[in-house]
């Protein structure tokens, strides 16, 4: 595990060589010189997902940019993570005083900033009050204080390497032996499931991490309210590093098959897809 801050002058100099793949903007995927991969876990759950999908989106789009109002529920999202970001830093840093100003501001500022990464000023209606998005925040604040578990850091970017890979890891909360992940929706807390791909992301998190525990923390705009969730189904470190490093083989062959997955009576390449078009 490297964790930027400790490495040595060689280290950073060959880190800063990739400093605009680990940008939050960027697709996160890029193939290195050295002919290792660099990946971003959100890119390389993509690809696990559908590897076509995977090539339309990110591989072909040379510019990613959120899509409003399509992916209005991704921005929400983000609001929340922000805002959770902000609460759980203020703790570390010992804020004891009121927050409630400082909170609403980052969540205003998240919104224009979104709005303005967008080009839609206009579509600041599709957003919620701000109070709603810091009710959740704090909800989920104290969630994450409810575990019982020293914070060690919050939504910091850490790099793991191999001899195939570079994986670029920003787990939203890491405690001193469990990894927590924030999950929006808009359903109820009653209808909650648990895609493969989140069971992955935290067994990814946990095993590269070396702790034994992993949590979901649900944030429902439905319910306004938040549910824990002991994620019992982790992979192995074993399973984890093989998974990698077979579809890091893959995306250097070129495999951009199609792949069945829940997301595919929503996906906008329907008419690309030979799932589709038989």
């Amino acid at each position: 595990m490297l964790d930027y801050e400790c490495l040595d002058a060689t280290a950073k100099f060959k880190i800063m060589n990739i400093s605009r793949l680990l940008d939050r903007k960027s697709n996160g995927f890029s193939v290195l010189e050295n002919n290792k991969v660099f990946w971003r876990t959100n890119a390389l759950l993509t690809y696990k997902r559908c590897p076509l999908y995977f090539k339309l989106f990110i591989v072909d789009q040379k510019e990613q940019k959120l899509d409003l109002p399509r992916n209005i529920a991704l921005a929400h999202g983000i609001i929340v993570h922000r805002a959770v970001e902000f609460l759980v830093r203020a703790y570390l840093f010992g804020l004891n005083g009121s927050t409630n100003q400082l909170l609403l501001e980052v969540i205003n500022n998240t919104i224009a900033e979104i709005l303005e990464e967008t080009n839609n000023v206009e579509n600041k209606k599709l957003f919620k009050d701000s109070i709603e998005y810091g009710y959740l925040a704090k909800k989920a604040f104290q969630a994450i204080l409810s575990l019982n578990q020293k914070i060690i850091d919050v939504e910091s970017v850490y790099l793991f390497e191999n001899d195939k890979f570079i994986l670029k890891l920003t787990p939203d909360l890491i405690l001193s032996n469990a990894i927590v992940d924030l999950k929006t929706t808009s359903k109820p807390l009653s209808n909650l499931y648990i895609y493969d791909d989140y069971n992955w992301q935290l067994s990814i998190y946990t095993s590269l991490f070396n702790v034994e525990k992993s949590y979901f923390i649900y944030v429902s705009f439905a319910d306004m309210d938040v549910r824990i969730v002991d994620n019992t189904e982790q992979k192995n470190k074993t399973e984890v590093l093989e998974t990698i490093n077979e579809l890091t083989d893959k995306i250097l062959r070129s495999e951009y098959e199609p792949r069945k997955n829940h997301l595919c009576r929503f996906c906008k390449y329907q008419s690309k897809c030979s799932l589709f078009n038989k």
